[in-house]
């Protein structure tokens, strides 16, 4: 498999803000541009792997962090404004402008990780073709196990309004939940996993009009052992989109080199790889 040649770029959100971005060219023409979007708090090189993978299959693939996130987070998080839906509306959006700006002869994919998967729905880009949510649910914490709806609430009620006034960010990393992340991102996150139908369940979001502006057909991928994956949560997930556009598949983890996927195991080439292939052949 020829090796991808990686270029670091920059990309302006829609409000002007500039996100840290990666490109990945594969060594003869591209057949298409696919987009990742990470999950909460995730960096953009957690995805490095499998962009090459697929750039040795012929796919150009463009990684950027969140605004708050990695490349993309400024010296100080302490009275940094940013919101899950400033995510999906300013910075994923951006990204899917860019592509489809600078690529306009190619198709266009998108691979979204949970909350990636999620802002496919809430800020739908017109060029998209195909799209694959890996571990995209909705965070409904009724669906979950009683022991992750615990956490989440503990975090929300009394973690969060102790620590994010201190520390000017939500220190997600002292709770193995990734990079530490804005304190509005953390608020929203946990207001809408603490609501009836999550961000369905919130007038305000008008998740199902946004949804509502999908064309491309999205096939989402879950994992047995997975805990913020639980099957109810992507199956509603699914149910979001226009009708007959998601399909949902579920992979057991005990058929993987050492059992396990969980949320994260699909994007690492010791437990994943074995499905990325796969995931080539959904985007078209």
């Amino acid at each position: 498999m020829a090796k991808a040649m990686v270029e670091t770029v920059t990309i302006a959100a829609r409000d002007g803000l500039r996100l840290a971005a990666t490109v990945f060219e594969p060594a003869g023409a591209a057949r298409s541009t696919v987009i990742v979007q990470a999950a909460t708090a995730v960096p953009q090189g957690f995805y490095a792997a499998f962009a090459h993978h697929l750039a040795g299959l012929g796919r150009r693939v463009v990684t950027f962090d969140y605004r708050g996130i990695g490349g993309s987070r400024p010296a100080t998080l302490r009275g940094f404004r940013a919101s899950m839906l400033d995510w999906a509306d300013l910075d994923a959006r951006a990204v899917a402008d860019h592509a489809a700006a600078t690529w306009p002869d190619r198709p266009l994919g998108l691979v979204g990780h949970s909350f990636g998967g999620q802002a496919f729905g809430l800020a739908p880009h017109p060029r998209v073709t195909h799209a694959v949510g890996i571990a995209a649910q909705i965070g409904d914490m009724r669906l979950f196990a009683p022991a992750v709806a615990r956490r989440i609430r503990f975090l929300s009620r009394y973690a969060a309004p102790a620590l994010i006034p201190l520390a000017g960010h939500f220190p997600a990393g002292w709770f193995g939940m990734g990079e530490n992340m804005p304190g509005d991102v953390f608020r929203q996150w946990t207001r809408w996993c603490l609501t009836p139908g999550y961000f369905f369940g919130d007038p305000a979001v008008d998740a199902a009009g946004r949804f509502a502006g999908v064309k491309a057909p999205i096939h989402l991928l879950g994992f047995d052992d997975d805990p913020f994956g639980p099957k109810a949560a992507i199956e509603g997930l699914a149910k979001g989109f226009p009708a007959g556009l998601a399909t949902t598949e579920f992979i057991a983890a005990g058929t993987v080199p050492g059992g396990k996927i969980g949320h994260f195991g699909f994007f690492r080439a010791s437990t994943g790889r074995l499905f990325w292939d796969g995931v080539d052949a959904r985007l078209g």
